[in-house]
């Protein structure tokens, strides 16, 4: 019994249909599917379709025959199917999956793991979420309340020599500024001085010294006037 032909008409239709009648054995009934999780939450399976089996579903829709295009091999091929079905529990629709058949006479459709029915889920493979190998731990260091201070009296040792460091070079400028300004008043104060004393032995030998102020300021003829 060659069931390929059967199988990859399945196959095509469920891509685009919902539905697939097999006649008075049931239909294949397909059903979209979200991404999902694994039971252990490692391993993200992507959307698809999942194609399950019902007896119930018995009203033929005509898909598989206009497809097929022979009603009475399709029929045929379907009453061979039937009765396996009943003998040996179990046929294999060849690059599909296996329909098999309970104890109990109910008949259910177990899919190929490799086949994928989803058109929209094209190139989508299953992504592995392994967890990390060690959890990750954030480490703290306390440091004792003798080491805090021991390390406070290091920092202000550090200010307080960079701000002597830095302060030297100003104090240097500041001292031979302040020397600039001394040197230059004590000048000042010698002028002052040299002017007063001149002006006061002038003063003191103004007599002998009327002759030469007169010749220094007054003309020859203001001279005879006075």
């Amino acid at each position: 019994m060659d069931t390929s032909l059967l199988s990859s008409h399945c196959i095509e239709l469920l891509c685009t249909h919902n539905r697939v009648s097999l006649g008075s054995l049931g239909s294949f009934i397909a059903e979209n599917t979200p991404a999902t999780l694994t039971h252990n939450s490692h391993v993200l399976l992507p959307p698809g379709r999942r194609i399950s089996f019902k007896e119930s579903e018995t009203w033929n829709d005509g898909l598989l025959e206009k497809a097929y295009g022979n009603k009475k091999e399709l029929n045929a091929l379907l009453q061979e199917i039937s009765k396996k079905l009943i003998k040996e529990k179990s046929v294999t629709l060849e690059g599909f999956g296996k329909l098999r058949r309970t104890k109990e006479g109910d008949v259910f459709f177990v899919m190929n793991k490799d086949l994928s029915v989803n058109p929209n889920g094209f190139g989508l493979v299953p992504l592995s979420m392994s967890p990390l190998p060690v959890s990750s731990r954030v480490k703290c260091a306390t440091i004792s309340p003798i080491q805090e201070s021991s390390s406070q009296e290091d920092t202000l040792k550090e200010k307080d020599t960079s701000q002597k460091t830095a302060g030297a070079p100003k104090t240097k400028h500041v001292q031979k500024a302040k020397h600039r300004i001394g040197k230059g008043l004590l000048i000042f104060l010698v002028i002052i001085l040299l002017l007063v004393v001149g002006l006061f032995l002038i003063y003191l030998f103004r007599d002998s010294l009327k002759p030469i102020l007169e010749k220094i300021l007054y003309s020859a003829e203001e001279q005879l006037l006075l």
